[in-house]
């Protein structure tokens, strides 16, 4: 495995790069950030990515996230970002403009990459559910350490409301929830996720957990619950590790054009 990688997450507000030391998963040097065009044209992104590339990158493969469904490094879903994405490539048009090979990634499952292999859900056995919770609710699902890449559960609807527009953290703003009323329609949306798959852990990121870092102990789970343990940098540190598994397990990494 190569030892380091570019990691650049695509989030709705910002777009956060830095290189990654994948043996230990932690940064090195300076993460850069950059407002996110989420709701622009696509050219917009690519040029805000080139942007938060950092200096000293040399020829280091880079992992891309996106909130979206990504398949074959192309993107399929676009919930919380313009609609111009959904059939776009993201890895190959990356890759000509970062020049270097780039795998793309869907953003929740990066996150839980990072808590797999460094974070909360190290060395555990059994099936892990990640949520991370912000704009919208995304999802990570591993079994004995696999992730099954693009789960979207956020989109699942439970008496008669999507998950996101219940319990994420815009949710919570537009439905004008305290934090009962908001822990209350968190935990129901947790204990729904719980009958359909019975996860060994649930691990929960994202910005909410940045803020409330008591926020497993006022839920009410099936299961065990863990915040995060990568924080901010998950999604950065998963970005990278993608290019270190890319290959025959969900796409493989698009060229620098010559």
């Amino acid at each position: 495995m190569h030892r380091q990688a570019i990691g650049i997450d695509i989030g709705g507000s910002s777009i956060k790069a830095a290189i990654v030391d994948l043996s230990r998963g932690c940064l090195i040097g300076e993460r850069r950030s950059v407002p996110s065009p989420a709701m622009s044209a696509v050219s917009e992104m690519m040029d805000a990515m080139a942007s938060a590339l950092p200096d000293n990158a040399a020829n280091l493969m880079a992992g891309v996230t996106f909130p979206g469904v990504v398949v074959g490094g192309t993107v399929h879903t676009a919930a919380n970002v313009a609609k111009a994405w959904i059939g776009q490539p993201l890895a190959e048009p990356a890759a000509a403009k970062l020049k270097r090979q780039v795998v793309a990634i869907n953003d929740a499952d990066a996150a839980g990459l990072a808590e797999v292999q460094f974070g909360a859900a190290r060395d555990v056995m059994g099936t892990v559910l990640v949520l991370s919770l912000g704009t919208g609710i995304g999802s990570a699902l591993f079994v004995d350490g696999r992730l099954v890449p693009n789960t979207e559960l956020g989109h699942l609807e439970f008496a008669g409301m999507e998950a996101e527009t219940r319990a994420s953290g815009r949710a919570r703003i537009e439905r004008k929830l305290d934090w009962a009323a908001y822990m209350s329609e968190l935990s129901f949306v947790i204990q729904r996720m719980h009958a359909l798959f019975w996860p060994d852990l649930i691990v929960l990121c994202g910005g909410i957990t940045a803020d409330h870092p008591n926020l497993a102990d006022d839920l009410d789970s099936p299961a065990p619950l863990k915040l995060g343990a990568l924080r901010a940098d998950a999604g950065i540190v998963g970005a990278a590790l993608a290019t270190t598994l890319s290959q025959g397990v969900w796409n493989k990494p698009a060229q620098a054009a010559s």
